[in-house]
């Protein structure tokens, strides 16, 4: 009996990124897009970028997937546009959910955990059952505590202020200018016209100055890291003790000091790991659930090492 073809699609707020894999975890051919969380730029630019996502995975593909799975950021708020863009190409099974279930499910499998993703944006996330919340993550205007767009615009009013002289010398201000290429205090509309990701693309800045003993710098890593411990110790006292935490996203990858840094201000007694997967993973998980086979250590095996040779094509 020939291999069923399945399709997983992780979108946040810099970039999409799916996988057409059979259900022996084999990934035949992956796409990768422009992001972008309806928060940042309307729900329109986010399900171009999707379509075109999705568009490019099909082309590829020897043969149209039966299911397809989607974790993407913010998009409860819009679910009617996300299914109606999506039910359009007529897959036998078709699930959406917001980004959070695929890292818990990328670790754990189709399970109770938690997840902190720590990229553009921030928050965590709980699946009990069929429960499913989040705390913190109410987008960058209202709360996306210690994410790459709180540091990198952190980072820009230490600077601004510096120079108006109405906060304390940094080595931000050199350094903010070297990486954008102009003064940013100046060019305030640089920021605005470009948004949220454009702020977050900064946030190496901060980790540069604080490794270069930057006091501001430091004060900007030690606020964010609270900021992300105390949403482990909500949902710890939300839960009663100690649970199952999984820490991913770009920030998290790139800069471990500041994992161990949250780590070390959370409960001592919970149980943390580092994902080790990328986040489309656990949407291939999910989709493979779809169809009523639970994902085991073959599964996993042969799509790792085969969605590392795609990328490297």
């Amino acid at each position: 009996m020939a291999l069923r073809y399945l399709a997983a699609v992780d979108m946040g707020g810099t970039k999409a990124e799916g996988v057409v894999f059979k259900e022996n975890g084999e990934v035949v051919c992956r796409a990768v897009e422009k992001g972008g969380a309806p928060f940042d730029n309307g729900v329109e630019y986010s399900l171009t970028n999707l379509c075109k996502c999705v568009d490019a995975l099909l082309d590829q593909s020897p043969e149209k997937p039966v299911a397809l799975y989607l974790g993407a950021a913010a998009c409860e708020y819009y679910m009617p546009q996300f299914t109606d863009a999506l039910s359009r190409y007529g897959f036998e099974k078709l699930r959406i959910e917001g980004d959070g279930p695929s890292l818990v499910s990328g670790v754990f499998g189709h399970a109770d955990g938690a997840g902190l993703i720590c990229g553009t944006g921030s928050a965590l996330y709980v699946r009990k059952g069929d429960d499913y919340y989040h705390i913190g993550g109410g987008g960058h205007m209202i709360d996306s505590c210690g994410s790459g767009y709180v540091i990198g615009r952190k980072a820009i009013r230490a600077a601004l202020r510096a120079v108006d002289g109405s906060d304390q010398p940094t080595m931000l201000v050199e350094m903010l200018e070297e990486a954008a290429g102009f003064p940013l205090w100046y060019r305030l509309d640089q920021i605005y016209t470009r948004g949220r990701a454009y702020v977050a693309s900064f946030a190496h800045v901060m980790f540069e100055a604080r490794d270069k003993g930057d006091v501001v710098a430091r004060r900007i890593f030690n606020e964010c890291a609270s900021d992300l411990a105390d949403v482990i110790w909500a949902q710890y006292k939300k839960n009663g003790g100690p649970y199952d935490l999984i820490f991913n996203g770009g920030i998290f990858r790139n800069y471990p000091e500041y994992a161990d840094a949250v780590k070390a201000m959370a409960p001592k007694d919970m149980r943390i790991f580092f994902a080790d997967v990328s986040p489309v993973y656990g949407g291939a998980v999910e989709a493979l659930y779809d169809i009523g086979i639970k994902a085991d250590e073959a599964f996993r095996e042969k799509f790792m090492g085969s969605y590392e040779e795609i990328k490297k094509q």
